[in-house]
């Protein structure tokens, strides 16, 4: 009879089970260590064939972290002491989709915290910077610098200034609209359920101005040097949630293009020049960080409406003038319509005012350095404007020089004014038409504004956010670290001061799930039509000061005619009105 291993090993298992199962596992064993024993050679060698050609082994797939924020230091006992250097601690992010999103954040502009092949921002300037940080790229923009840019000089960004304007920009992220857009009507309905509002329920507020305010929130990130290309994450560590900057910027500014109209203006039904002159700056800046075409149409559209809405000169026929509520040709328009007399049309043609026409100057500077389109006369005209209302003590007027050093009535007329604000706008247009170290109205204007230094009193009456961002400008660009005077005597004083009211404003409600965080919800004298989002957004760019624009007086040419004050009122402005109570609603 045939052997028969089947029937064996049948056999075997009824009568020794376990005889056969230990049989049957070292069996198994030893074949896997015969085969793992033979085939390693074969291994070594095929990798040593690998080096041999390519003379390292392959790299391991690169596991992308997702990006994140970093932490600043912080300095508890010295919070104020002067940066000088963005080196920071980093934050290690984790893929943990666990993450607690409350914990402490830092700036996310460190070059640590973007991902490979990403840049970092860049700031728009009004002199020559050194170029597009972390690109090489040679630019007109001045880049985020600390401190004194680079000079060693002090008076520039801190700790705590920078931690500001982070928890700023936060608080703007916060309350921004689905649809791109920031609303003081529609603020509170993006405030938490939990603790207070950013707003009494009682207040009401419009949505006249929600294109001037998304303009000038847009223009606190493009100030802090993102723009809608940026890669880098904040982290809203207030609500725990997460935003990429990029989205957040090209949501409003394409919020702002679908709402601009044929002739570039952007409010309806008629224009109205503080929206018109804030959305065409913050899509100069905007083009002019990133050169996209996306851009640059609406930017030199917006900037073409601001100068065919420049008024005539009252006293030379082929002049220019500024700027003020209503476009020129809206004026016109109501002529032709019946709505207003020869008197009235005559008026309102020579009607402009130092407040309007300082933020034009300023949207028609950033559109020159970013490359558009923008005529010298538009200068020359806001500049003889600017000559006119400023008076030989270097006092600037509101509307006309018989104005100059009062104060304004008007809404929230109970509050202080602070007539100095007129002369820190007719230096800063002074100072980006002229670029001229040596104009003498200048000083005279610095040494008025260090005579009414940012205060806060007791029952905050004191508190003019307006005041403070455009005295800021005005001294940073005349006596700051990076002005070819070397004193910094003016700047000095009023950084100090500036930065302690601002700071100790901000919002630093530290509960979790809380919206109020970062914000500035104490109004000032202006706040009543753009509510927090106004004083918030004011306030950050008075923060960027140190960074935002290069200093106009470095490597700029002269124009051709200097700016000088007058002391009285030329014979065909005699009609100018002073400024009545609503003037100053506006400002």
């Amino acid at each position: 009879m045939a052997f028969n291993p089947v029937q064996f090993v049948r056999q075997a298992y009824q009568n020794s089970p376990w005889v056969v199962i230990s049989i049957a596992f070292h069996v198994v064993l030893v074949a896997v260590v015969v085969v793992f024993t033979f085939s390693k050679p074969a291994q070594e060698e095929e990798v040593r064939v690998e080096i041999g050609v390519s003379q390292r082994p392959e790299a391991p797939p690169v596991v992308e972290q997702p990006e994140e924020v970093i932490e600043r230091k912080a300095v508890p006992k010295n919070e104020e002491a002067e940066i000088v250097s963005f080196e920071e601690d980093i934050y290690t992010p984790t893929a943990d989709p666990q993450e607690d999103l409350h914990m402490k954040r830092g700036d996310p502009t460190a070059a640590e915290n973007l991902p490979p092949g990403a840049t970092g921002g860049t700031s728009i300037g009004v002199g020559i910077g050194p170029g597009h940080y972390g690109t090489g790229v040679p630019s007109t923009y001045a880049s985020r610098r600390p401190g004194g840019g680079g000079k060693g000089r002090g008076g520039g960004a801190t700790q705590g200034t920078e931690a500001a304007v982070l928890e700023g920009l936060r608080w703007l992220i916060r309350h921004q609209q689905e649809d791109g857009s920031w609303s003081a009507e529609q603020v509170i309905a993006k405030c938490s359920e939990v603790g207070p509002k950013c707003v009494k329920p009682d207040e009401v507020f419009t949505k006249n101005y929600d294109e001037g305010l998304t303009a000038l929130s847009l223009l606190c990130f493009l100030g802090a040097g993102y723009d809608n290309t940026s890669k880098q994450n904040i982290v809203d560590d207030a609500m725990a949630k997460r935003h990429q900057l990029g989205d957040v910027i090209k949501n409003g500014l394409k919020w702002l293009k679908d709402r601009q109209n044929e002739d570039g203006s952007f409010t309806s039904p008629r224009a109205f020049m503080y929206n018109e002159a804030l959305c065409a700056l913050a899509f100069s800046e905007a083009y002019g960080m990133t050169n996209s075409r996306a851009w640059k149409e609406p930017a030199q559209n917006a900037i073409n409406f601001l100068v065919n809405a420049q008024k005539p000169n009252p006293s030379n026929s082929t002049g220019l003038w500024g700027w003020r509520y209503a476009s020129k040709q809206d004026i016109i328009d109501r002529r032709d319509r019946g709505e207003l007399d020869q008197n009235a049309f005559e008026s309102e043609m020579r009607d402009a005012d130092t407040s309007v026409t300082t933020w034009v100057v300023m949207a028609l500077k950033s559109a020159k350095l970013s490359g558009l389109e923008v005529p010298d006369d538009s200068f020359q005209g806001a500049l003889d404007f600017i000559n006119y209302v400023t008076v030989k003590d270097g006092k600037v007027g509101y509307l006309s020089p018989d104005g100059a050093g009062q104060a304004l009535g008007g809404h929230n007329d109970h509050f202080t004014y602070h007539p100095s604000v007129m002369s820190a706008l007719g230096m800063l247009t002074r100072t980006f038409v002229n670029h001229d170290i040596d104009d003498p109205v200048l000083e005279l204007g610095a040494k008025m504004l260090v005579k009414d230094l940012p205060d806060v009193s007791k029952d905050k009456l004191s508190v003019d956010y307006y005041y403070w961002y455009y005295g800021s400008l005005a001294l940073n660009q005349f006596d700051g670290p990076d002005s070819p005077r070397k004193s910094q005597t003016y700047w000095n004083q009023w950084n100090e001061r500036m930065k302690t009211a601002v700071l100790d404003l901000q919002d630093k409600n530290n509960e979790r799930d809380v919206c109020t965080r970062g914000g500035w919800l104490t109004p000032d004298r202006w706040s009543y039509s753009g509510g927090p989002i106004y004083s918030t957004a004011i306030n950050v760019l008075t923060l960027e000061v140190y960074y935002r624009y290069g200093n106009a007086f470095t490597g700029q040419e002269k124009s051709g005619k200097k700016a000088a004050p007058s002391d009285s009122r030329k014979k065909s402005d005699a009609k100018t009105p002073e400024p009545a109570k609503e003037d100053a609603k506006n400002e």
